[in-house]
């Protein structure tokens, strides 16, 4: 069985608006000239108001959420003088940009109202009660309001819609930016399948992303004509896990959609009807964006299916039957039964008696439901997982590997006996506390994270591991001894392994990958930075891939590429892995434009994944390079441990070190190595261009936390403080925080790398003051003529959620990192064809599927 793992952090806060004055210092206007070395930046005011509207409730909230997870603020905290100045253990800390944490309204909620409704309610948006249930909202004295329907942009919105102006204005001016942007649009303009399943009374469901970037679902009858049943564009929702939920018949399908990209803004769950395109019922609250890890829907028949609930009760799952003209949707597992998080569920046995619930409890876990006697199991140690431990997924707990139904055998990957390494053992769930060791502990790989049984002849399991920040995946026998390392290439990520018996395995909905008369094989997905998801079939009978062909059209051509794991030395000589990509044929000169990405922090693994965002980088000639820092968890909790609280300068030390590494192997060189990072990656990114400003040509600094001395002000103080640190926790803490807060390092008479500074007005996780702050300091400081440009995009959340987004970012990114490195122009990529990609083998079972067609 196939569960999606989807990594997510944190969780949100909303804000506010603030209206003021202002006075100076100067982002690039609209006209500047990219050529030009005197860059014209908007006015920004460098003097705090008295008032404080974050502690007056403008950003807080409601009260009936207020108590919800680690929240340090109160919407009922009375007015506060704030001038900008913070004391710390006898040390006096200036912000004289401390009003850019006076953010403008983001909440829909809040811009749906009107002014009888802001008059209703005195404090200025919604009665509690009117607030549906998950939709954070803002909170503001109606004193503090100005009730106007036509009320003026604050000044922030003002600032950064300059700012904006100026840096499009900026890259738009670049002489080869059209091409850049060509190059972009086409990588877009091609059919993306999502997903496809059968309709047993013929034909398919199909969602896709359209050339147009549109997502649609569409069913297609069994005469190929094409019905629309939903549209991204027309219904103004997007799909929040990026998928569809059909049923056996493929008769009813459910999506879940939100009309926003923060993380608060709500998901709902939708019924539709395949013949009709028609809605079923009404849609239901299932949770919020952040929630989306933690949103599960499983079909037990064609009438009925099971969903989890993150708004009311987090951990709880409903049961819905479309054929009540009512729903009135009873609960199957209360939250309190299991007391986690659930991240995934799947039915198991010819009855799908048994619901195997993947859950989260600070490591990842499962447990089973028998929904016959109503009987939970609880296949893990209890005691192991109360040792509450704050993100660490790095650690095996228990993960779902096979259930025999008829005898209550159970293999699971456990880390009872090496919760570093894990292990796969064999246990019955009428007899948990039998344990029997199938496959031991392996030291030479790092984890193992995924297994599948295949019961082809005496039965045999694919077990994925992995080494150095990549995956392996191995072949075993029943009995775990190794028999074929099937991985494709040393440096990559491999997810979706997937067991296919020929007359014994369903094809369904789950089933992506498996055609109509495949023989029997096991399959796997596989990708790395110059590989789109490619699909694995190997069969055990031949002793080979069967086949091996692109899951992703995307017109990249990936033979063009090569890639390379190497370890490099840090600092204090700690070996770190690293992958490099580029064109074949690259000469290591030292003058390659280089982009450099890295995240290191939160116990995140970084794997080296496929993305469209960095293929431009490759296809204009430059190299990419993505280190695997500590901070991560790619070695286990110590690899954490080494790069978080007073530990973290040894993240910004790795990082610099690769970058040595890159120039020392003629790669390429301070004047062209570009540094790229999102969030905590972000913060990495800020920090290294403070502290060693001569390293590097350009940095994107994106969606970061910037100021480390008010980080847990605007946030969930115990998700920050958990890996951070407060400027609170005592002087030693506070300076250590202060003495890489990129913020508080941008010094006068500097010369940083030409700077574009990227966030969202809507992100609501990582709040954008921090990239406003970072902007202006640096604008008020650069001490030379490389530009420090802000963009922030208009209704995107942590980062760019949607392909118009993307490409934009795309665009930016490219453009302005190849011209500020001196390039004087770029190539128009030419596209391998949707035929090209398919290669003979593909082209030839579609040809024979359409002759039979035609026969019928």
């Amino acid at each position: 069985m196939k569960f999606n793992k989807i990594a997510t952090l944190t969780t949100m806060v909303l804000s506010g608006m603030y209206l003021t004055q202002c006075t100076t210092v100067q982002a690039p206007m609209a006209n500047a000239q990219a050529a030009t070395n005197q860059h014209q930046y908007p006015a920004t005011r460098t003097h705090q108001s008295k008032e404080d509207r974050f502690l007056t409730g403008e950003t807080g909230r409601p009260e009936n959420l207020s108590s919800e997870g680690r929240a340090n603020f109160s919407v009922h905290s009375g007015a506060k003088v704030d001038d900008g100045i913070d004391h710390y253990f006898g040390e006096k800390v200036v912000d004289k940009y401390r009003w850019f944490e006076e953010l403008d309204h983001i909440s829909p909620e809040y811009a749906k109202e009107t002014n009888e409704e802001r008059q209703r309610n005195f404090i200025g948006t919604r009665s509690e009660s009117d607030i549906p249930n998950g939709q954070m909202d803002n909170r503001a004295l109606k004193s503090l309001q100005k009730i106007d329907e036509n009320r003026p942009v604050s000044e922030i919105t003002q600032w950064v819609d300059a700012q904006n102006a100026g840096s499009r204005g900026y890259v738009n001016n670049i002489p080869f930016v059209d091409k850049v942007r060509q190059n972009v649009e086409s990588l877009y303009a091609r059919e993306h399948l999502i997903r496809k399943s059968p309709v047993k009374a013929g034909g398919e469901l199909k969602l896709f992303r359209g050339e147009d970037t549109n997502t649609r679902m569409v069913y297609i009858d069994g005469n190929g004509v094409e019905k629309l049943l939903w549209s991204e564009a027309d219904s103004k929702r997007h799909l929040t896990n990026g998928d569809m939920y059909v049923n056996e018949s493929g008769s009813h399908v459910v999506l879940l959609l939100s009309s926003g990209y923060a993380d608060s803004d709500q998901v709902k769950l939708h019924v539709y009807e395949t013949a009709t395109g028609k809605e079923v019922g009404r849609p239901v609250i299932v949770g919020r964006q952040i929630d989306s890890r933690g949103l599960a829907v499983e079909w037990l028949d064609d009438d009925t299916f099971f969903y989890s609930d993150m708004a009311t009760n987090p951990g709880t799952i409903l049961r819905r039957d479309l054929n009540k003209k009512r729903f009135d949707d009873p609960i199957e597992v209360h939250w309190s039964h299991i007391n986690a998080g659930i991240t995934s569920m799947g039915l198991e046995g010819d009855d799908k008696r048994y619901m195997i619930i993947n859950i989260f409890v600070g490591q990842d876990a499962f447990v089973i439901k028998d929904l016959k006697t109503g009987k939970l199991y609880r296949p893990y140690s209890q005691k192991q997982a109360d040792k509450n431990r704050e993100y660490a997924e790095h650690f095996v707990l228990a993960s779902f590997v096979h259930l025999d139904t008829k005898t209550g055998d159970l293999w699971l990957i456990s880390g009872e006996n090496d919760e570093q390494h894990g292990e796969l053992i064999k246990t019955n769930i009428h007899n948990l506390k039998q344990r029997e060791v199938v496959v031991p502990v392996n030291t030479a790989y790092d984890q193992m994270e995924e297994a599948v049984y295949h019961k082809e002849g005496p039965g045999y399991f694919l077990i994925k591991y992995s080494k150095d920040g990549q995956n392996r995946v191995i072949l075993t026998d029943a009995k775990g001894n190794p028999l074929k390392d099937l991985t494709p290439n040393a440096v990559g990520e491999i997810t979706d392994l997937f067991s296919y018996v020929a007359g014994e395995t369903e094809i369904d909905s789950k089933s992506t990958d498996v055609k109509s008369g495949d023989e029997s094989h096991l399959s796997f997905r596989f990708q790395n930075p110059i590989t789109p998801r490619t699909v694995y079939k190997y069969s055990i009978s031949k002793g080979e891939f069967i086949d091996v062909r692109r899951r992703d059209l995307f017109p990249f051509n990936h033979n063009d590429y090569e890639i390379k794991l190497v370890k490099y030395k840090s600092k204090d000589g700690t070996e770190i892995p690293m992958s490099i990509s580029y064109k074949k044929g690259t000469v290591l000169n030292g003058k390659n434009p280089t982009l450099m990405l890295a995240y290191g922090g939160f116990a995140v693994k970084d794997t080296a994944n496929f993305s469209l965002r960095n293929a431009p980088w490759l296809e204009h000639g430059g190299v990419f390079a993505r280190p695997h820092l500590r901070g991560g968890a790619e070695y286990g909790e110590t690899w954490h441990e080494q790069g978080k609280f007073q530990n973290k300068l040894n993240v910004f030390d790795d990082f610099e070190a690769a970058a040595d590494y890159l120039t020392a192997n003629g790669y390429t060189s301070p004047e062209y190595l570009a540094i790229i990072g999102g969030s905590n990656g972000g913060l990495l990114v800020g920090a290294s261009m403070t502290l060693n400003p001569e390293k590097y040509r350009v940095a994107f600094p994106q969606v970061g936390v910037l100021d480390m001395l008010r980080h847990d002000q605007r946030f969930y103080k115990g998700i920050w403080d958990g890996e951070y640190g407060s400027a609170y926790d005592n002087k030693e803490m506070y300076r250590y925080l202060k003495s890489y807060s990129p913020y508080h390092n941008v010094r006068a008479g500097v010369c940083y790398p030409s700077t574009l500074v990227m966030t969202s007005k809507r992100d609501d996780r990582v709040l954008p003051f921090h990239s406003y702050k970072f902007a202006a300091a640096l604008q008020e400081n650069q001490s030379c003529a490389n530009p420090t440009l802000l963009f922030a995009d208009e209704d995107q959340g942590h980062g760019a959620r949607t392909p118009a987004a993307s490409k934009e970012a795309m665009t930016l990114v490219t453009a302005f990192g190849f011209h500020e490195m001196g390039i004087k122009d770029v190539p128009v990529v030419a596209r391998p064809t949707v035929e090209e990609l398919k290669g003979e083998k593909w082209l030839k079972e579609e040809a024979e599927a359409a002759a039979k067609k035609q026969a019928k």
